[in-house]
């Protein structure tokens, strides 16, 4: 009998498709959408990088700032979020959010783009 697979995330994963770029301590700035999210991680897929940063690959443990846009109450909004990197694929990564470090208004917006599923309330 084989034993039924367990998800190890502490957090339910939402599938949600924001624009956001990513601002690593290297320098680097990658723009992409979020895939899907959590209160403890996103995955971002990239977009093509420029030529001039092609070496500079992102590398697992590099940390950053993930600005997130969203909808607030039906306006433009953006979210900074601090990160790190976890995993690196072709075209995106998954990175850890630094949810604990958020002020209480940040959570809450984390938490409305969720239930939402784009922060438009």
């Amino acid at each position: 009998m084989a034993d039924t697979p367990i998800d190890s995330r502490k957090f339910r994963r939402y599938r949600i498709r924001l624009a956001c770029h990513l601002q690593l301590n290297t320098g680097q700035l990658l723009h992409g959408y979020t895939r899907d999210m959590s209160c403890d991680g996103v995955y971002l897929e990239t977009q093509t990088r420029q030529t001039h940063q092609q070496h500079l690959k992102p590398k697992v443990g590099d940390v950053g700032m993930l600005v997130l846009q969203y909808k607030n109450n039906g306006l433009p909004d953006t979210l900074k979020v601090g990160c790190r990197i976890m995993h690196t694929v072709a075209n995106g990564m998954g990175v850890c959010i630094f949810y604990s470090r958020m002020s209480l208004t940040d959570q809450k917006s984390i938490g409305m783009i969720m239930e939402s599923g784009s922060g438009a309330t």
